[in-house]
């Protein structure tokens, strides 16, 4: 893949991102909607796409960067990461399922099953990650 080509996708998605979180600030802040909600999406977004953006523009100028961003999109690395992802989803929509059916006989209430997944979600990506970096 050409690198500038990814540079200038990524450099936009950056920006949706920076943009979306922009725009939450204005209606959470300014128009007084869902306050608790918008600052959840100011918290997330803002942050990245500002970072992101940052890196993305600064890494046009910088060699080092570059370098690490064009073996970002090399093929292997992307076919990796696209499998992992694809294989922890599965794992973590059956893991979901067998939470689900056993929470009629649990305890668990709705916060300890979000945190519970959420970590697994994390665990089994990495573990995946590096099984599919030995694999190919």
């Amino acid at each position: 893949m050409n690198v500038n080509k990814y540079i200038k996708r990524q450099a936009w998605g950056y920006s949706v991102m920076l943009i979306i979180g922009i725009a939450a600030l204005f209606i959470g802040y300014i128009l007084k909607f869902e306050t608790q909600v918008m600052s959840g999406i100011v918290f997330g977004f803002l942050p990245v796409g500002i970072g992101g953006l940052l890196i993305m523009l600064y890494s046009g100028k910088n060699p080092k960067m570059y370098r690490n961003i064009e073996m970002e999109a090399d093929e292997r690395n992307v076919f990796i990461r696209n499998k992992t992802g694809a294989t922890a989803f599965w794992i973590t929509m059956w893991y979901v399922f067998a939470l689900n059916m056993y929470s009629n006989i649990s305890s668990l209430t709705p916060f300890q099953f979000s945190f519970s997944t959420l970590i697994f979600m994390i665990v089994i990506y990495f573990v995946m990650l590096f099984i599919n970096i030995g694999k190919y």
